[in-house]
């Protein structure tokens, strides 16, 4: 379907006009990578920490290069894998090929990893993950990285044949792979938009067998269990000031098996103010972000929410 880019007349809605945003010309495949690795959200629908660009992967005579590597709020080791054009069949092949190489991965392999990426980007080959993964999700690093792998394949058109087998394998085997097709417009003034599509992605994973995360399966919400952990640990006050490691302990206290790396995922979720919140949308107004791991619950009578224009 066609995209288009509304036009407001002297920043009126009402008598806005809708203009036609055409196939560009721009060479998607050519900037895509750096697009992903800039803004990994835009093919996981949520953060991500990127740890490895182009990493070399050695399987006995051959050498590989995944696209991307990054970890998720869970500490899964995510592949992200692009392709020109349309998808060929054996894309298939190539990322389970990653993926196998990608299980036998420990946490000091992991690191080794995430360190050269970082040296090469930043100059800074003494970046910690553990303190990477709580800056980039605001909660403790998993006791384990990699207990389970993630699989990516975007590409400008995902082919029938190629999202079948990868829907196959999502729902009969339990492996968590999507297919995100790309498009790019140009609006007549210049400006450039990225339709996305998760062609495979929304369908249930079969749960593997031997999964060691299990999934929260209590009689309350995820929201409501956080919430109330929050109540009961600043009484109600709205200027005590908490840290989801705070409230990750009464939690697990209460529910051993909660899964606690969605903890700060929904404080952000709910977190008024949080520059993360419109990853993670449904959220309600509780928390108010005053700094790094640190947050008050929201009091609508004093606290200004900004706006989305101020916000540009």
């Amino acid at each position: 379907m066609p995209i288009f880019k509304l036009v407001m007349d002297a920043g009126k809605v009402e008598t806005g006009r809708l203009m036609h945003a055409k196939f560009s010309s721009l060479k998607l495949e050519e900037h895509l990578e750096n697009w992903l690795e800039n803004s990994p959200w835009a093919i996981a629908q949520e953060t991500l920490l990127i740890i490895g660009r182009q990493t070399t992967v050695s399987d006995g005579a051959y050498r590989r290069f995944p696209d991307l590597l990054a970890i998720d709020k869970d500490g899964f080791l995510t592949i992200i894998e692009l392709k020109k054009g349309r998808t060929p069949r054996e894309v298939v092949a190539q990322i389970l090929e990653y993926a196998s190489w990608a299980e036998r991965l420990d946490d000091e392999d992991i690191a080794s990893i995430a360190r050269d990426y970082w040296q090469k980007i930043e100059g800074n080959s003494e970046k910690n993950l553990a303190q990477a993964f709580m800056d980039a999700f605001e909660s403790d690093a998993p006791a384990t990285f990699n207990q389970r792998q993630r699989l990516f394949i975007a590409a400008e058109e995902i082919t029938d044949d190629v999202a079948g087998v990868c829907r196959y394998l999502r729902t009969s085997y339990g492996m968590d792979i999507s297919c995100v097709s790309f498009t790019l417009y140009e609006t007549e003034s210049g400006e450039i938009l990225i339709d996305s599509e998760k062609v495979v992605g929304m369908e249930d994973i079969e749960d593997p067998v031997n999964t060691q995360i299990p999934r929260w399966s209590g009689d309350k919400p995820v929201r409501e269990v956080v919430h109330d952990a929050v109540m009961e640990f600043t009484e109600g006050k709205m200027d005590k000031i908490f840290a989801p490691k705070d409230i990750k302990e009464l939690v697990l206290n209460k529910y051993p098996e909660f899964k606690s790396s969605t903890l700060g995922a929904q404080i952000i979720g709910d977190c008024v103010n949080h520059a993360s919140r419109h990853h993670y949308p449904g959220g309600k107004d509780f928390y108010w972000w005053l700094d790094k791991g640190k947050y008050r619950l929201f009091d609508p009578t004093q606290d200004v929410v900004p706006s989305a224009s101020s916000k540009k």
